[in-house]
């Protein structure tokens, strides 16, 4: 049995260390793929468009949607009807708007505005200017603001309203 012994001895060191290798490399592969929060900036945060019929859902009030009022320009008027379902923020804007030749834009950002992402262009409807999207709810608590599409620094916002994440 010595004999056995002998001959097995010079491969358990290098054994256990390809199992500590091994075991090292898992816990930093499982820390390196953790989910991380997508932030505005981050280049995986993606912007969804809604079906045209997820839209009029959402514009006729047919499921439960949170609203939230849009403050702003006296002279304009709007609401941010939302849903967050399946880690998914689902959010329609409706703005009654001064008429322009330039689009209205919408823009998602932090309480600074120091952070921000376009998402879409309102288009001129029926119910008035009206656009939708989805993104990912981890960018909750985050602010919807309404601008000329020029206007790349939100320095003259026509509406804005806040989607938090109690709500």
């Amino acid at each position: 049995m010595s004999k056995k012994l002998q001959d097995l001895l010079p491969y358990v060191f290098p054994l256990i260390a390809v199992i500590f290798v091994g075991i090292m490399f898992a816990r930093w592969y499982q820390a390196r793929t953790a989910a991380t929060p997508t932030g505005l900036l981050d280049p995986e945060f993606a912007v969804e468009s809604l079906s045209a019929e997820e839209q009029n859902s959402i514009i006729k009030g047919a499921t439960d949607y949170n609203m939230v009022a849009m403050q702003g320009d006296e002279n304009a008027m709007g609401e941010v009807r939302y849903q967050v379902a399946d880690g998914k923020l689902s959010f329609t804007v409706t703005a009654n708007l001064p008429e322009s030749e330039e689009d209205y834009a919408v823009w998602l950002a932090d309480s600074t505005k120091q952070t921000r992402k376009r998402v879409f262009n309102l288009s001129y409807s029926k119910a008035g200017y009206v656009g939708s999207a989805m993104v990912s709810a981890e960018v909750l608590p985050v602010q919807v603001v309404v601008s000329k599409a020029s206007d790349l620094l939100l320095q003259d916002t026509v509406l804005e309203a806040t989607i938090s994440a109690t709500e």
